[in-house]
């Protein structure tokens, strides 16, 4: 099943938290005490507090712009060049 952008928004205001790599790394979205993280789970990084668990449309468009490696959070998944296998 293929995910963009749209999918992976509608889950996180849904309170989902996701998990995915792309260009061999693995990355996940996850609320913690309170707050939603963008992660690096390769390296174990917090890239970015990116705002309170009640901000969802706030998350939806700081996760949208997040830049990882060459492209947006948004053009990974609207590109699909994501890893699907890897994708929870």
């Amino acid at each position: 099943m293929k995910i963009t952008f749209d999918d992976l928004a509608d889950y996180l205001r849904h309170g989902r938290e996701i998990e995915f790599s792309y260009k061999g790394r693995a990355y996940s979205i996850t609320n913690h005490s309170g707050f939603w993280h963008l992660c690096d789970d390769t390296d174990h990084v917090l890239l970015e507090t990116v705002c309170r668990f009640e901000e969802k449309e706030l998350l939806v468009s700081k996760i949208a712009a997040a830049l990882l490696d060459d492209r947006t959070i948004r053009q990974i998944f609207d590109e699909q060049v994501y890893d699907a296998l890897r994708i929870i």
